[in-house]
């Protein structure tokens, strides 16, 4: 498994409006994707993207950032992360943009392991602009 750099990290929130006005206009990150219906977005730190992901059921308490690692092959890497050990949660899954799954480190902290289907990794410049 050769993993190719962080793509995103999601951070949940519980209101996705206002968490894009408060990173878009507080903070001052170029939005790339929004998609309220989605509870959906993406802003481009530079280096990598930043996900909101909305709802109640997003952010219980206690919620903490994801961190998501693009791979080359998403069966070869959840063989070898079950061959490795890993806590793995559930077999890769497809998400229409992406195939993934996800483990747990020591801590219980969560890494999704996903290659997009269009082979990309790092900021959603090929993705639809936000509005």
């Amino acid at each position: 498994m050769k993993v190719r750099g962080v793509d995103f990290i999601l951070h949940p929130v519980q209101d996705i409006a206002a968490g894009v006005r408060f990173y878009r206009d507080v903070l001052g990150l170029p939005l790339e994707v929004w998609s309220e219906a989605d509870r959906w977005a993406e802003f481009d730190c530079g280096n990598v993207t930043l996900v909101l992901q909305g709802g109640e059921a997003s952010a219980p308490s206690g919620a903490r950032p994801k961190l998501a690692l693009a791979v080359d092959d998403i069966d070869q890497a959840y063989a070898a992360l079950q061959e490795r050990g890993a806590t793995v949660l559930h077999p890769p899954q497809d998400y229409g943009v992406c195939r993934a799954f996800e483990i747990r480190d020591p801590d219980g902290n969560a890494i999704l392991l996903h290659r997009r289907t269009d082979g990309t990794f790092g900021p959603a410049s090929n993705l639809p602009a936000a509005p």
